[in-house]
């Protein structure tokens, strides 16, 4: 270089006050130096540069693949959320004992509720549960109390205080004669059945008919909806206890005792509760998740 500022991006300056010179390997003594010599000494400065250029090339090339694989993995992160969006529900199941009474809770997740008229559900391949909701005369097999389906009325009656009423696919719980979300349940066109109330305000509710049998409630639970169930068989008062114990905050009946229904799992395993009773009658009903 004979300037001072003289240099490329691709050369190395040895800065010193004294004077150096290549030494020819053949010559030991460095008395002379062999024109065979310098021109190898010359080869591996050059291939020290073309070294130095390679390692530049191949680390920004690597730079880049790694940029690459980073929008990949970000567009399969992109996908994942679409697909949990998308994800197929599923029952949770819980068994547990309370009170020294084994109960099964079965949480329904990522799936809509709603009310169903009809036995062939039970053989739904969309549905990821469902349970007979309101009682069946036994006299004329008409369904016992108020009977809302997409609006529809399909039953009148308040034989029971007991109420679930599904809008824009929300339950809600309740106990009341009289209920403004039996009429906005027809607006919307949504969905309403009366039960035996079983907990109100974590309180126990009262109910007259006597007996023991299988009781099945739906309930509210840790601020979810489930479906709870004996695995023995009691009274109202002390399956309403039980449900007071166990933290529920609201609850009504469901059809208790063989009364036919199901539940599928994460893994898309089914599991049937209970057994239909022949013959059915035509106005079974069922709340059902889907």
């Amino acid at each position: 270089m004979k300037e001072l500022n003289d240099i490329g991006d691709d050369e190395i300056r040895v800065i010193s006050n004294r004077e150096y010179h290549l030494v020819c390997p053949s010559d030991p003594d460095n008395s002379k130096n062999s024109p065979w010599g310098c021109v190898g000494c010359a080869a591996i400065v050059v291939a020290i540069i073309v070294g130095v250029v390679w390692l530049l090339f191949w680390h920004s090339c690597d730079d880049a693949s790694e940029q690459e694989s980073l929008t990949v993995t970000n567009q399969g992160a992109s996908n994942s959320d679409e697909v949990v969006l998308h994800k197929k529900g599923y029952v949770e199941r819980l068994d547990t004992v309370v009170g020294g009474v084994p109960l099964v809770v079965l949480t329904p997740h990522d799936a809509v509720p709603s009310l169903h008229v009809g036995a062939d559900v039970l053989k739904s391949k969309d549905a990821v549960m469902a349970m007979q909701a309101a009682d069946i005369r036994s006299d004329n097999g008409g369904i016992v109390g108020a009977f809302v389906v997409e609006g529809n009325l399909l039953s009148r009656g308040k034989a029971k205080t007991g109420f679930c009423a599904i809008i824009d696919g929300t339950i809600t719980i309740g106990v009341a004669d009289a209920t403004p979300l039996f009429e906005k349940a027809i607006e919307s066109g949504g969905y309403f059945f009366r039960q035996f109330p079983l907990v109100v305000g974590n309180q126990i509710v009262e109910n007259k008919p006597r007996g023991d049998s299988l009781r099945k409630a739906l309930a509210e639970w840790r601020g979810a909806i489930v479906v709870v169930m004996s695995r023995t068989a009691m009274s109202y008062h002390d399956f309403s206890q039980i449900l007071v114990d166990m933290g529920v905050t609201n609850a009504i009946y469901l059809v208790g005792s063989s009364s036919a229904g199901f539940a599928v799992n994460s893994h898309g395993i089914r599991t049937n509760y209970g057994e239909p009773s022949p013959p059915l009658y035509e106005n079974v009903n069922y709340i059902v998740w889907r």
